[in-house]
């Protein structure tokens, strides 16, 4: 009796074998969905920082596209004038359904350097696409202050000078015009005879970043779009130069016929240099060589009033 007893107690107070293998099994369980869950959670955590990140770096390149489109300006060409000889020109082509992915424009966003100086904000801007040759591709920036001496319709390459990296890792890029009659394109050119020496309405612009991981599961990747307004308007600085166009010429013609022209000697005269000096955003659409002709002329003598620059 004693010795059954004893093995009754011993059995009681210890684990078999089967009891702790099943023990094993339950804390192998919960310990792999705890990995598993915090490996869903934490990939899932990665790909909000990495949305979040994508997010910031395509609104970072459209505020940039965004600024320099909806500052272009354009100088219309005299009727006579030799297209070659004009450098104004906004250009933009080599679409691939999301719109053009090459694009140059005169633009009045370039911030001046300094304010103790009359500085123009005229810049020539290009946007480039560069592919990499495996289906990813870079956005590039280039600029210059100078306007070229003729029409230049050539992109430069992202390694010339004054080309900036602004996004890469791209799946695709484009802009499409919208032109006077409501229809979207992917293509505009200034210098043609249909657009010539015109601008676009506005501007969408559509940038996607590459994603490998969403490729692999034939997943699209995601773009970002922007629609910016182009506000100005074609300068017409011949008419400018004569004393505007359209009703203010009419005006003009309607006018009293008592305001006939005062000799330069009788009145006090503003030339266009001193107006340009403490005014440059006045004629900051000007030509440096065409302001240098004009500058020593009385303003009312190019047909400009005297009344903003005093």
């Amino acid at each position: 009796m004693s010795v059954r007893r004893d093995t009754r107690a011993r059995r009681s107070g210890a684990f078999t074998l089967i009891e702790m293998l099943a023990v094993v099994l339950l804390l192998g369980i919960v310990f792999l969905t705890a990995i598993d869950f915090y490996l869903d959670l934490s990939r899932a955590s990665n790909a909000a920082a990495e949305r979040t990140r994508e997010g910031r770096r395509a609104t970072a390149a459209l505020d940039r596209v965004a600024r320099d489109l909806s500052a272009a300006v354009l100088v219309r060409k005299p009727p006579e004038a030799d297209p070659l000889a004009h450098p104004w020109l906004f250009l933009a082509e080599r679409g691939d359904g999301m719109g053009a992915s090459h694009l140059k424009l005169v633009s009045r966003g370039r911030w001046p350097r300094t304010e103790e100086l009359p500085e123009s904000d005229l810049e020539m801007v290009a946007w480039i696409v560069s592919d990499d040759g495996f289906g990813t591709r870079s956005l590039w920036r280039w600029s210059t202050p100078h306007l070229p001496e003729s029409l230049d319709r050539s992109f430069p390459t992202p390694d010339a000078p004054g080309v900036d990296l602004v996004a890469e890792d791209l799946a695709g890029f484009g802009v499409r015009l919208l032109g006077e009659d409501g229809a979207w394109v992917e293509s505009w050119d200034s210098t043609l005879l249909v657009e010539s020496s015109e601008l676009p309405l506005a501007a969408e612009i559509t940038l996607a970043f590459a994603d490998p991981e969403g490729e692999e599961f034939g997943e699209e990747p995601r773009s970002w779009q922007r629609q910016v307004l182009i506000p100005s308007r074609p300068l017409d600085l011949e008419a400018l130069l004569e004393g505007g166009t359209g009703e203010e010429r009419e005006q003009d013609e309607e006018g009293d016929e008592e305001s006939e022209e005062v000799p330069e000697e009788e009145r006090d005269c503003i030339t266009v240099g001193q107006c340009a000096a403490k005014f440059p955003e006045i004629f900051q659409a000007l030509q440096p060589e065409v302001l240098e002709s004009i500058k020593n002329r009385c303003v009312w003598q190019v047909g400009f009033p005297e009344e903003p620059c005093r």
